[in-house]
């Protein structure tokens, strides 16, 4: 029997959400699939709740090693042998008919990717939502330059590295495309790229079928200094093999420039906290349009720390 859509869960130390997301997968109506998941070396019971849900469809691997997002999803991807490849994060879950909308989409369109919109749910206070605009799904394809410029915001708010595309395998497989196991986050970005300029065509798919958790406690997570790092160094590699059109460059020089803001916005912020001024101005003169994004009270506190900065001695 062939397999319509292989699912790849991955997940590390999340006991309590692994079972859902399975179930979510084993729950697809109107297509056949295969969950294949693939635990990161968890310290917890993850693995043993995955493990004890029967299914002939369910695959449970076990790395011997922790490999992050990206090294877990390609051993789930070796497995594969549905005609296309879906990845679910273990702490989230899927609407029941996402993969038939995604595949009728592909059907319909001839696509190589499909994406949909996500339905964020807030664990604090049960809040749900798109996380993106219907404006964004006006349109039936994503090419590399909507991408690129979909991903120069890195302070706080949603970018489109968030989507989680659903995959031709063969496109894939053709193409030599895997995700990168040296970057733990902005895995997802990466890889739809690579897709994108190795000539997919991605259709958008305008029902939000990926339900994904915001999960209580949480706070907004600020991308370390070495983060940042790692995203500017995929990029130069990204870009080493591709030549983007003037409109994808245009937009991953703004993504290039963001990048560094980011990092100098982080450092600035440890500077202020640790009331290191010199390398609170270390990180201001770096880029100064970093300080633009602190709040007001934190700006009076950098006045007061680094007065020359506000003209005023202290």
């Amino acid at each position: 029997m062939s397999i319509d859509v292989s699912i790849i869960i991955t997940a590390y130390n999340i006991e309590s959400y692994i079972a859902r997301a399975i179930h979510s997968a084993l729950e697809q109506r109107g297509v056949s699939v295969e969950v294949i998941f693939v635990d990161d070396c968890s310290t917890d019971k993850t693995f043993s709740v995955a493990s004890a849900i029967q299914d002939p469809r369910l695959t449970c691997l076990r790395l011997p090693v922790n490999s992050g997002p990206g090294g877990a999803r390609n051993a789930g991807f070796e497995k594969a042998a549905g005609k296309w490849i879906a990845v679910l994060d273990g702490d989230d879950a899927y609407e029941p008919e996402r993969l038939a909308n995604c595949l009728s989409t592909a059907n319909r369109t001839g696509a190589d990717v499909v994406v949909d919109n996500l339905r964020v749910i807030r664990e604090q206070d049960g809040a749900q939502f798109p996380m993106f605009p219907s404006d964004f799904l006006r349109k039936t394809t994503l090419g590399l330059a909507d991408f690129i410029a979909g991903n120069t915001a890195f302070f706080g708010s949603y970018s489109l590295g968030y989507l989680k595309p659903v995959f031709a395998a063969d496109f894939l497989r053709g193409h030599g495309i895997a995700y990168d196991p040296g970057i733990r986050i902005g895995e997802d970005y990466l890889i739809l790229c690579e897709a994108l300029a190795s000539g997919a065509v991605c259709a958008i798919e305008p029902s939000a079928g990926y339900l994904y958790t915001a999960r209580a406690g949480s706070i907004s997570y600020r991308l370390a200094p070495a983060d940042l790092d790692r995203m500017a160094a995929c990029d130069r590699k990204f870009l080493s093999r591709h030549t983007l059109s003037p409109v994808a460059a245009q937009a991953q020089k703004k993504r290039d420039f963001n990048i560094r803001e980011a990092r100098a916005f982080t450092l600035l912020v440890d500077g202020l906290k640790r009331k290191d001024p010199l390398s609170a101005l270390t990180a201001f003169l770096s880029c100064p349009s970093a300080a633009r994004h602190l709040s007001g009270a934190v700006m009076v506190r950098m006045h007061k720390l680094i007065p020359s900065l506000s003209g005023k001695k202290s």
